[in-house]
Formats: C-alpha cells, structure tokens, sequence
C-alpha cells in the first residue's frame, strides 16, 4: 500500500484548486437540483487527471458529469466526492471538503477527507490507524445518551424524520456528509443521520468507520454493502453511522417518514 503515499499530496493540491474559487463561485442547479460549481468540476478533472496518470488499471467513480470508468485490471475503484457540501460552500460556509476513497471487491480499502477551510486533513493508513492532522483518533465509546451526546442530522430532518421529544442529546448538520462521518470516526460526535446520498458521499468515511470499529447502517438496520451502489445509483435509504451499540440506541429516537 505504499502506492498510496502520493493520495495526500494530490488531495491538499485539490484543496488548493478548491480555494482558488472559494468566496467567489457561481452556482448551477443539476437535474436531482443539488448544486455544483466550477470548483467542483475542475478539482475532479484534476483529480482525474492524477489518477489516470498513477494509477491508470484502476476504475473510477467520481460525482460530476456521472463520471465511470472500469478497471482495466483487478477490482479497485477510486471513488471521488470533488467537493463534499457544494451548497455550503457555495454559501461561503468553512465545513466542505474533498473526499478520496479506494474501494477493493466493493470493499472501502482507504479513506481522505480534506476540508481546507477548516484546517482538517482526515486519512487511513496501512497500520490500520485513522489520523486527524497527523493524530491518531478513536471513537467514542458506546454507553447511555445523555445531554451532551451529539447526533450529526440530515438537512431535512424536519421533512422526513421525526425525532422523539424525549431525546436527551444534541443535534448538529454541518453541511457536509464526509465531515458527518469523519467526525464520529474520530470521536467527536456519537453518531450521523445520514440521507439517501450516494457511493461518492460515503467510500471515504465508511473505510474509516470500519477501521475505528463503527458501522453504516441502513435506518431498517440492515448493514450498507458498497457492491450494488458502485453502479453510481442513489443509496436506496437513510443510515446511522457510528458504533454498532450506539447507532443501536439513537435509532430508537428516530422514525423515518419516507420521502425523498
């Protein structure tokens, strides 16, 4: 895996480009009506680019102009989110970033996650560890919700879920589905409500969910397989990402009405 050492050059390059338009960005509206933006278009071209050069047996999945492409030989996919939270960052909001993701036998083998306004570089390693900053992180232990216990929400919460008034913790969006998950891997929240988003949204934070012991659950608790969503096809519904006893305890807080 020492092929690998080059990633987070490429993905703070990519951040550079990133920051170049950052305060100062149009917005298009796609057809599923999320934003994209030139950033997001010339970060996956660069990043594309770096692959194509580095790594050229490998597939490719990537967000932007539904971007494919099959490996030549083996079975790995690099799975590219080139701005994770477009809409934040279009707002000039600092929780948005670029997400890299290395997928094997539609397993998360690697994860990166580089949020440059925030001054946050998220990576696996070969030893297993995940680091923030160069730190080994852990996640929070599972044990009782409490006041001060943190679940990341989707955005539209208030249209699709019900939470229980009796829920004793906090609730938090940031904007950005890759921060969700990168922050509970690392121990700063408990757990992430997670939308119907798709394979790009979650390669990277899956790789470091499982590393850390935590899990990606669909809201029925069934386990999220990465195999038929490499199709590039929407997730077919919500997740809670965290440890597997905790996800267990915070679903019991939340009803799924349907919808989207």
């Amino acid at each position: 895996m020492a092929e690998l050492d080059f990633v987070e050059d490429l993905i703070r390059s990519a951040g550079d480009i990133a920051m170049a338009y950052y305060l100062n960005v149009d917005t298009e509206t796609k057809e599923d009506e999320s934003y994209v933006t030139q950033a997001d278009l010339a970060v996956q071209q660069y990043i594309r680019e770096v692959l194509d050069k580095h790594s050229p047996q490998d597939g490719l999945i990537a967000e932007e102009n539904g971007l494919r492409r099959e490996p030549r030989a083996g079975s790995r996919y690099w799975v590219i989110d080139p701005i994770d939270g477009t809409a934040s960052f279009a707002a000039g909001l600092p929780i948005w970033g670029i997400a890299i993701g290395l997928v094997e036998e539609a397993h998360p083998l690697a994860g990166y996650f580089y949020a440059p306004v925030a001054g946050d570089f998220f990576q696996t390693t070969v030893a297993g560890e995940v680091l923030r900053n160069g730190k080994a992180v852990r996640m929070r232990e599972p044990g009782p919700i409490h006041r001060e216990s943190s679940l990341f929400i989707a955005s539209r919460l208030h249209r699709y879920y019900t939470v229980d008034r009796d829920y004793p913790g906090k609730l938090r969006n940031l904007g950005s589905t890759l921060a969700h998950l990168c922050y509970v891997a690392s121990g700063n929240a408990d757990a992430a409500l997670i939308e119907r988003v798709y394979i790009w949204d979650v390669a990277a934070g899956m790789a470091m969910l499982g590393l850390n012991g935590g899990v990606l659950r669909y809201i029925d608790g069934s386990d999220v397989e990465l195999a038929p969503l490499l199709a590039g096809e929407r997730i077919p519904m919500p997740m809670l990402a965290g440890h597997p006893d905790t996800i267990d305890a915070f679903a019991s807080f939340i009803t799924y009405n349907g919808g989207e």
